[in-house]
């Protein structure tokens, strides 16, 4: 549920993006359309599922703001590469988009789904700081939601550093 509402966030962010590139009338062709609210309300349904599954996913992942957000911009990151070069191009009947050329053109969408996993991110640590605040009223609530959580020291801080590095530029460097 808080991954659902985080992602309105990301989400409606991410419409800023699509909506200067012109990309909401696109998105309303997966469902047969072609009008900017149509595809802005696809958006935000495809966000809230999408923020499902990273409320699933990385629940308990982080211990700060900043792991957080490295967590979202690197699932933004995932879905860039799952959504738009790969779903979005069959679902508008074309075929897969794995190309330099696609990828360069796809770099404000880019930006925009590290943009959304960054702001999602943001709002469900928010929302999960404050459901904690309850928790910390149950010490035995508190301890095990404490043991449940990734432990602190361990290599993700590089894996996300190498994966976002990695996954931005060779876009930019391919084309």
């Amino acid at each position: 549920m808080w991954g659902a509402a985080a992602s309105l966030t990301g989400g409606l962010l991410f419409s800023i993006v699509m909506y200067q590139t012109g990309a909401l009338p696109n998105i309303a062709g997966i469902v047969g359309g072609s009008s900017p609210a149509l595809g802005l309300a696809v958006h935000l349904l495809i966000s809230l599922l999408i923020g499902m599954s990273y409320g699933l996913l990385f629940r308990r992942k982080s211990r700060d703001v900043g792991e957080g957000v490295a967590w979202g911009m690197v699932y933004g990151l995932l879905w860039w590469f799952v959504g738009h070069l790969t779903l979005f191009p069959v679902l508008l009947g074309k075929s897969l988009a794995w190309t330099t050329e696609a990828a360069n053109l796809g770099l404000p969408s880019l930006v925009g789904h590290l943009s959304y996993g960054a702001a999602t991110a943001l709002a469900y640590f928010v929302l999960k700081r404050h459901h904690a605040q309850w928790l910390r009223l149950d010490p035995r609530l508190a301890a095990r939601e404490e043991r449940l959580l990734r432990p602190a020291g361990t290599p993700a801080p590089a894996l996300w550093f190498f994966v976002l590095l990695l996954g931005t530029l060779l876009p930019i460097l391919l084309g």
